[in-house]
């Protein structure tokens, strides 16, 4: 049996740089380029074949990963029912349902599921302005009650300006009989703004609803610094869109009262630790400055002034990356990974990976081609062990991973030929080729 072993270590650069906080004053880098302004590099981003592949992992000795679906549209989400379904959310565009996606023949509807928001016909659309759905979770207990919330940027009007579509990000509740949305209530809603970007959303044991939003493609990113808005925060809300009284601006006259953390530039993954409840989350900075953070009640995470990244064109290190009364990351990634959904391991399928934080990753070091899934091990504190780099191979775009019912892994990924991945212990009789063979 062929085997590959897909593996690599990326440090972060937090000791290395622990001697030049001293300064009293944050760098603000400049922000006048965008990744998609900088000329692309791609090695070329096709699957090495059908699959399925085989791998070996630095805890799990033979891993074998297939294809569950392919020819969606690029993803961004992937939710499971309790039957075994599943979920897809093709971004901006529609919701779509697996059929028996833990099974050996899932199969995907030929029709999206009814009700959810879509804005595909909408005039003035800049090529970077994403409407439409988002995320998508279920309630704790659908089961019971069949309620799923999902965001969307819903659009708003014209910035005469910039002629540009104004749009709110939304966090909506709705019910889901099976084959479509209904009864859709909206429980949060952003401000207007231009250029408003990705978004997830987390509920929690203890009956809250965490959001993240980002700030980097608003036309406004010093609002990730202020908190009269919900863009670069992390909000806490109750699941019926009340603001629990203990929030940290809850009591803060001209604040937005759902506000839980602020500082961020693109968070674009949301998980709690499965042994301690602590609330993590994943975040796109600029080259060079990805980062996972703790999201602790009234934080500043320093975007735009502080920073471990530098500007996309180039530009020198910072030399306070950390801030005097922001907080800083657990770890970053440089190169960056372009960090997007990421889950906790909780199952028994793959002994060795227990408690694992599995990260999505798009590309590396602003290099097409690159995307990945990162397995990173962290200790009680939260701080990094280790880390391993799986599927790189593949060249696609990480989107989002989830477990499964049947307690294997699952990832979706970014491209415009999307494709489904079912990650799950090998046997010693599978026959498949390791990508690359």
């Amino acid at each position: 049996m062929n085997r590959k072993n897909v593996l690599a270590s990326n440090r972060g650069l937090a000791s290395a740089v622990a001697s030049l906080m001293g300064a009293a004053a944050a760098v603000c880098l400049p922000v006048s380029l965008h990744a998609s302004e900088v000329e692309d590099v791609s090695v070329p981003a096709e699957l090495p074949g059908p699959g399925p592949y085989l791998y070996t992992s630095a805890e799990v000795p033979a891993l074998q990963v297939e294809i569950v679906t392919n020819g969606l549209s690029p993803l961004y989400a992937i939710e499971f029912l309790p039957n075994g379904d599943a979920l897809l959310v093709e971004r901006g565009a529609q919701l779509r349902l697996l059929r028996d996606a833990t099974g050996d023949d899932a199969q995907l509807e030929s029709v999206p599921v009814a009700g959810a928001p879509a804005y595909l016909g909408v005039d003035n659309l800049h090529p970077d302005d994403v409407l439409g759905i988002q995320d998508i979770v279920l309630d704790p207990d659908f089961a019971n009650n069949s309620t799923l919330y999902f965001t969307y940027n819903k659009p708003i009007g014209l910035d005469e300006d910039v002629q540009r579509i104004t749009a709110s990000t939304v966090l909506a509740r709705a019910i889901f009989d099976g084959e479509r949305l209904h009864d859709i209530t909206d429980i949060l809603t952003g401000e207007a703004m231009v250029g408003v970007g990705g978004s997830r959303i987390l509920p929690t044991s203890d009956g809250m609803l965490y959001i993240s939003v980002g700030a980097l493609s608003t036309g406004d990113i010093e609002s990730a610094q202020r908190t009269d808005n919900i863009y670069g925060k992390s909000l806490r809300i109750r699941k019926d869109g009340t603001v629990p009284q203990d929030n940290p601006y809850a009591q803060t006259a001209g604040a937005r009262p759902e506000i839980w953390t602020y500082g961020h530039r693109d968070p674009l993954g949301l998980a709690a630790d499965p042994k301690t409840g602590r609330l993590v989350s994943s975040e796109h900075g600029p080259q060079g400055g990805d980062e996972l953070n703790e999201l602790m009640a009234g934080g500043n995470y320093g975007w735009p002034q502080s920073t471990y990244g530098t500007e996309y064109g180039g530009s020198p290190l910072p030399a306070n990356p950390v801030a005097e009364g922001t907080t800083g990351p657990l770890l970053i990634w440089s190169p960056s990974i372009a960090p997007n959904g990421i889950a906790f391991y909780t199952g028994d399928a793959m002994p060795g990976w227990e408690r694992s934080l599995f990260v999505t990753s798009a590309r590396r070091g602003q290099i097409n081609g690159t995307g990945a899934l990162i397995r990173l091990v962290l200790n009680d504190d939260l701080q990094e062990v280790r880390q391993e780099v799986l599927l790189a191979d593949l060249h696609q775009r990480m989107k989002d991973v989830a477990q499964g019912p049947d307690g294997l892994l699952y990832v979706v990924t970014d491209e415009p030929d999307s494709i489904v991945l079912r990650i799950k212990p090998a046997d010693d009789g599978d026959e498949a080729a390791a990508p690359g063979d």
